[in-house]
């Protein structure tokens, strides 16, 4: 068996277990050893900060990851976004490898005060909080045996770290100097900032809020038969309501496979049989609340938009052939699910038609789904971006990762589109939106 399958396969029995929520990883201390070396401050100034964190890690097997990042992670108790790091890492059994930076933007205007800063550089140390989360790279089968088109792993991160800030007092003085200018802003913009310790914006809190209601995890699953055995393949998306009607998602949780080469090429080329009529769509509520299920007919799925297909080479043995894929960032392109029952609570509130039509928004949110290790129920967490209109969808200032595929794009004035793919989104339909009243924002 490969080595990294072992790893992943060390994960399985507690997902095994429950079934629901599946989104299988490997369990920390089968990976390795990973440790924050250093955080540093690349750049200050009083509109923001840019901090690079150095990290090393000591895997307990060979294996290769990519796209890693780092998920809910917090400086000081303070939440901030970090940038994914694009590119495949090869990690060797038992030896140490130094990552690439992974870099964090802070935008002061974000923030309603700078004291965990603040106490990071008069301290010259900073408490990590957080957890990495990467992509395996395994074989089709193993990613079969594993039960999802996407296998990943997490490792948690908690310890101090030392800081560095240009390296002299000086420079030192210089960075707190900055921060309490921007400390003295906030006070003149916000009197009741410093008697609030939440550094977060109101209207966050109040999305962290209605996301109890308004959010729902969408696990798609279908099966697919090798050699006489039966492998269910599942993916799991974030969902929200606007009004009381229906979830919108993303449309990959209608037909997955049609989104992934590797698994649409073994479907089309007869390696692996997809199960007729063996899709099923559940519901589970960020809240409180009963799942739902598209096989009890709690709900229906209503595809909108466009459909826009790219055609890819599959190299097998000495031929070629061309199959078509569907693109998750396609103009429009989403699935309603609409419940048979409407609840009585009401969904998010959806921008005017005003706010969507902006060409670009200085502040947007956008929710990340995370799941209990033991429980499996689900949460969100709120990451802040900015986003501007390109063609006719969303382009996210910074890149995101699976977990955030399907959530709602959120301005301060309501939502106006979701997160198809790592850094685009589509607008939503006239019909969801708000009507064009109130001023934009």
């Amino acid at each position: 068996m490969n080595a990294a399958l072992r790893v992943a396969i060390a994960g399985m029995s507690a997902w095994a277990a429950v079934g629901m929520m599946a989104q299988p990883a490997a369990q920390a201390a089968a990976l390795g050893d990973l440790q924050v070396k250093e955080v540093s401050v690349a750049e200050i100034d009083t509109a923001h900060v840019r901090l690079a964190v150095d990290l090393n890690l000591t895997a307990a097997q060979s294996v290769t990851l990519e796209n890693l990042r780092l998920c809910s992670l917090r400086l000081n108790g303070l939440p901030v976004f970090a940038a994914p790091l694009n590119q495949e890492l090869v990690l060797k059994k038992d030896v140490a490898t130094a990552l690439p930076p992974i870099y964090v933007t802070i935008l002061f205007r974000d923030l309603r005060t700078t004291e965990p800063l603040r106490r990071m550089i008069e301290k010259q140390s900073v408490r990590v909080e957080g957890e990495m989360v990467a992509d395996l790279r395994l074989s089709l089968l193993e990613k079969m045996a594993l039960h999802t088109e996407h296998p990943r792993v997490e490792l948690a991160l908690g310890q101090d770290v030392p800081v560095e800030v240009g390296g002299t007092e000086t420079q030192r003085s210089m960075a707190l100097t900055i921060l309490g200018v921007v400390d003295s802003g906030i006070e003149l913009t916000s009197a009741a900032a410093r008697y609030i310790p939440d550094t977060r914006s109101q209207w966050i809190r109040d999305l962290e809020i209605s996301a109890q209601t308004s959010l729902f995890a969408v696990k798609s699953s279908y099966a697919l038969t090798k050699g006489g055995t039966s492998y269910p393949v599942v993916s799991v998306f974030l969902g929200f309501r606007v009004g009381p009607a229906g979830v919108v998602t993303t449309a990959e949780a209608h037909g997955p496979w049609n989104y992934d080469a590797e698994f649409l090429e073994a479907v089309q080329s007869g390696a692996t049989e997809l199960v007729k009529d063996s899709q099923e769509i559940l519901l589970r509520p960020i809240g409180h609340g009963d799942p739902l299920s598209l096989s009890a007919k709690d709900f229906s799925v209503e595809l909108r938009g466009t459909v826009r297909q790219s055609n890819l080479i599959a190299v097998g043995g000495s031929s070629h052939k061309q199959i078509k894929i569907l693109l998750r960032a396609a103009p429009g392109s989403m699935a309603v699910l609409a419940f048979h029952a409407p609840p009585t609570s009401p969904g998010l509130t959806a921008a005017t038609a005003a706010v969507a039509a902006q060409d670009s928004w200085e502040q947007v949110a956008v929710f990340r789904l995370r799941e209990d290790a033991v429980t499996r129920q689900p949460s969100v967490e709120v990451l802040q971006l900015r986003a501007h209109r390109e063609g006719k969808g969303i382009q996210l200032s910074e890149p995101v990762d699976a977990a955030v595929f399907g959530s709602p794009i959120v301005t301060p004035a309501g939502v106006i589109g979701l997160v198809q793919d790592e850094q685009a989104g589509a607008f939503l339909p006239a019909d969801l939106l708000a009507p064009a009243t109130g001023d934009a924002k």
